[in-house]
């Protein structure tokens, strides 16, 4: 990338084997070692002078976090302190020498931004968060888990990050099911009416990780149908914004009453509404 972008003066002063001279970037990279030439991402940007910032992406904690199939404690606060400043500082503090030091809790505020928030930096939040919870008991679901999943299938709607979501899914279990091997695979299983007066067995991931992961494509289809609903009944509006809103308003377990009201001939008229109709099928 960097030498199609070079000016005819400068490749005139390059060698033929420049290209094997060069800082290898890109090779480190697949190698999963840090990150240490960001001049080379950032040269490349200015010569693009787009609205595309290669710099973002390709040097995102998040790469790095996923290059380490055995994270250490260390090493995971290592990768979350590189995080942008408003995320960093949900996660940690300065003692008195300067020094950041990892909050001990997260508090509802900070924990309340990252289900909200629809971007790659609280996605590695919660996969880091998986990584260092490796023992959950295996009668509760793992909250970290399932807000992980969430947070993806959600950014993989409404983000340019769908392009990739499948290969991401895929690749995160892979690297990271050993850690969760002694665990069984969590599901939650829904039956949906179908046009045979019949009932499709559905299955939602409740994890982005486990040894056996189901494919997100299916539960990526019922996101967006029950989001069509919704803004078909005035319950949230056909924006960014609403469906946003939307998506972070859907709950795993409640599931198939969300589908039961959303459908039925009197819906509510606002997501207040249906939560509180909700609950009261669980009473």
């Amino acid at each position: 990338m960097k030498r199609k972008l070079l000016t005819d003066k400068e490749w005139g002063n390059k060698g033929n084997d420049w290209l094997n001279k060069s800082s290898r970037f890109f090779n480190k990279k697949e190698a999963g070692e840090p990150v240490i030439r960001f001049d080379v991402v950032r040269e490349i940007d200015e010569r693009l002078n787009s609205d595309f910032s290669s710099l973002a992406i390709l040097c995102h904690p998040l790469w790095q976090l996923l290059d380490n199939t055995q994270p250490t404690d260390l090493f995971i606060n290592q990768v979350l302190a590189h995080l942008p400043y408003n995320y960093a500082s949900l996660l940690f503090k300065e003692n008195s020498h300067g020094q950041l030091i990892r909050k001990t809790k997260l508090t509802q505020k900070a924990r309340h931004k990252l289900i909200h928030s629809n971007d790659i930096h609280a996605l590695t939040c919660w996969i880091a968060f998986c990584l260092e919870k490796k023992s959950a008991e295996y009668n509760q679901i793992d909250i970290n888990q399932l807000c992980a999943i969430k947070h993806l299938l959600k950014i993989a709607i409404v983000t340019p990050f769908s392009s990739i979501s499948d290969d991401f899914y895929a690749y995160v279990n892979e690297m990271f099911s050993p850690l969760y091997s002694h665990m069984p695979v969590m599901r939650y299983r829904i039956l949906i009416p179908n046009k045979n007066n019949g009932h499709t067995d559905f299955s939602l991931p409740m994890r982005l990780i486990s040894g056996n992961c189901l494919t997100i494509q299916p539960t990526l289809g019922l996101y967006k149908k029950l989001c069509e609903q919704a803004i078909k009944i005035g319950l949230v509006a056909n924006s960014f914004e609403g469906m946003n809103r939307f998506y972070n308003f859907i709950c795993h377990t409640e599931i198939v009453e969300l589908i039961n009201i959303l459908f039925q001939p009197t819906p509510p008229t606002s997501l207040k509404a249906l939560k509180q109709q909700i609950l009261s099928r669980f009473i």
